[in-house]
């Protein structure tokens, strides 16, 4: 992969994954979606410094190493971007995990 093209990939996931925290915060603003989201934000954050890295960088001699990180971080934002974006029902108290088939646990 070119230098220039996964030096812009990273910028492009990077400005993304901060974009849809910050969606994410505006559309349900608690304090647990700060801290579920914060994956989110760094992962951006480190994909935009990555970014500007590589490009700064001719040619590195982990270059393999370097294209397998981003590319990870890309799809750690697509990941965790869907997860933050899907809707799920707000909790009621109701441990539903501990009862079993039969009865009580």
């Amino acid at each position: 992969m070119n230098h220039q093209a996964l030096g812009w990939a990273a910028l492009v996931f990077g400005v993304a994954g901060i974009l849809i925290y910050f969606i994410v915060l505006a559309m349900r603003p608690r304090l647990v979606r700060v801290l579920n989201g914060s994956g989110l934000f760094f992962t951006g954050l480190g994909l935009i410094q990555a970014s500007i890295w590589v490009r700064d960088t001719a040619a590195a001699t982990a270059w393999f190493n370097a294209e397998v990180a981003i590319v990870v971080l890309c799809l750690a934002v697509v990941a965790q971007s869907a997860s933050a974006l899907r809707n799920r029902k707000a909790w009621d108290g109701v441990d539903r995990r501990a009862t079993a088939i039969g009865g009580n646990a």
